[in-house]
């Protein structure tokens, strides 16, 4: 549907191809060896993450380092190794 307007046509971009189509998105999900339904996840957390607010860190998580988050010595806390 133009995926962003809400219209309900997936493959229609009413004539502007800065609008998301079905076929955009199948293209991208391919790309990555995705579902569609993956790729439209991965998007909308990408958008939370751009829409959230500004911190320190830039809201990303920090690699755990060397000896991992609390001593797995892998990089991943030892709950996880």
């Amino acid at each position: 549907m133009c995926m962003n307007c809400g219209c309900g046509q997936p493959n229609e971009d009413h004539g502007k191809p800065e609008n998301i189509t079905a076929a955009h998105l199948r293209r991208a999900a391919e790309a990555n060896g995705q579902t569609l339904q993956e790729s439209a996840q991965h998007i909308l957390e990408g958008v939370a993450l751009v829409d959230a607010p500004p911190t320190d860190d830039g809201g990303l998580a920090k690699p755990a380092g060397p000896s991992g988050g609390t001593g797995g010595g892998h990089g991943t806390p030892a709950s996880e190794s």
